[in-house]
């Protein structure tokens, strides 16, 4: 019966996944669906027109006659297309180069899979020098009326205009550094450029810090590339800290070199860095009686031993014996390197308990910046019935007690027999006496 159900599933199984391969096979002979946002459109960084200077690979800018900007982007689409719009949006309007105008381009197909777009755009007499970062809008459809769209991302140079006094500024910000004493390490960091119209060419960046703990592997410069405004980028560089690095934020200093807005040009920052000791936190034995009387208290003491580099905070012992005690912590507090620090808690065991009770010893602690550590340890603990323990207790007493009777005993004896023993002296010489006058 079982074997005839799963043949059935199979079965079922076998016929959805039919069923689902012939509507995807049947979608993508129908004209239009799953068309849109498919197919892509790349600038042909190769192309050259009659109206470039050179290709985009080579570095063409587009040209400024008269207050008006012509700019033209051969245009690559992965099919063939029947027809090509394209429109141009500057990213922030309200430092656009370009007046108010209908920003669309002229479009011509000059071979099978290649478009001519022409943009012609007016200008401000009084627009900045910089980097403007702009997106153009293409819309084109194939033979069979699919639409395809795309988005190509540009920075419109402008050299020809006013003094830009926008400051050369770049923003770090940490990325998952992770620098410890002793060990290679890897400084992440987000390069982001804050400028409106600055950008950044060819930008290379150099690391080094002034007191020498922290060391770049192999070569000490490294390539950023190119910055457009308001981009960021992450970069990651390999480290070594010298295992007598001291155990404080390290200021490391970043040069910057490349170009912007056509010239060279050079910034240097400073950026701090935590360098970080691993938490060397260790325990010596644990000092508590293995049992206590139910009602009693015992004292359980644990020394505690920094033997890192770094100061140890906040270090704190906890125990957690259910049945006695759920959670019973003590602070023992800073711990200097090489310090060894006492942690002692009271427990008391309730009157009710009896038995072997386990539990748990929690050690934990923190760095300076707040990283923490902990670990446990089993312990147990036996509770003695109270009254059984009194009445033991009294017959030790007893005991105790009996030797020191026999002994009182045993001298009061020899005393009294002393005492016999002169009486019967005295007796014997009186006697005597009278016995020697009668004579």
């Amino acid at each position: 019966m079982n074997k005839v159900l799963r043949q059935r599933r199979c079965v079922a199984l076998l016929r959805m996944t039919v069923v689902v391969l012939l509507a995807v096979l049947l979608a993508s002979m129908i004209p239009g669906v799953f068309a849109e946002g498919t197919d892509s459109f790349t600038i042909d960084e190769h192309a050259v027109f009659n109206d470039m200077s050179r290709s985009w690979l080579q570095g063409y800018e587009p040209s400024v006659s008269w207050d008006r900007m012509n700019l033209v982007l051969p245009i690559r689409a992965d099919k063939a297309v029947s027809e090509l719009s394209a429109q141009l949006l500057v990213q922030d309007e309200t430092i656009s180069p370009f007046k108010a105008q209908n920003m669309s381009a002229k479009v011509q197909r000059v071979e099978d899979e290649l478009w001519a777009l022409r943009f012609s755009l007016a200008l401000f007499s009084d627009r900045v020098n910089g980097d403007y970062p702009c997106k153009v809008l293409l819309v084109g459809k194939d033979a069979d009326g699919g639409e395809r769209k795309a988005e190509i991302p540009l920075v419109i140079p402008i050299r020809d205009g006013m003094p830009n006094k926008e400051p050369l500024q770049l923003a770090i910000a940490d990325a998952g550094s992770a620098l410890s004493i002793g060990e290679d390490g890897l400084l992440a960091l987000t390069i982001t450029n804050p400028g409106q119209r600055v950008g950044y060419e060819n930008l290379l960046l150099t690391v080094s810090d002034p007191s020498g703990d922290v060391l770049p592997q192999g070569l000490d410069t490294v390539a950023v590339g190119d910055l457009k405004p308001g981009e960021s980028r992450e970069l990651s560089f390999p480290v070594t800290v010298l295992a007598g690095a001291r155990v404080t934020p390290h200021s490391l200093r970043l040069d910057f070199s490349g170009q912007s807005l056509g010239e060279d040009i050079r910034l240097s920052l400073c950026y701090t860095v935590t360098v970080r000791q691993e938490i060397r936190l260790e325990q010596g034995g644990l000092r508590m009686a293995n049992s206590v009387v139910a009602g009693d208290s015992i004292t359980a003491s644990l020394p505690l031993m920094n033997m890192g580099k770094a100061e140890v905070r906040n270090a704190m012992v906890t125990i957690c014996l259910p049945g006695i005690t759920e959670r019973q912590s003590v602070l023992v507090g800073t711990i200097q390197p090489g310090e060894t620090k006492q942690a002692q808690l009271t427990v008391t065991a309730p009157k009710d308990a009896l038995g072997s009770f386990d539990g748990t010893l929690i050690v934990s602690a923190e760095d300076n910046d707040g990283n923490g550590v902990s670990y446990e340890m089993p312990m147990s603990l036996t509770v003695e019935e109270a009254v059984k323990t009194n009445e033991l207790t009294a017959q030790r007493t007893v005991k105790e007690k009996k030797p020191a009777v026999v002994i009182v005993l045993a001298i009061v004896s020899a005393a009294l027999g002393a005492l016999l023993i002169v009486q019967s002296i005295l007796l014997h010489n009186k006697i005597h006496r009278l016995e020697e006058d009668r004579l």
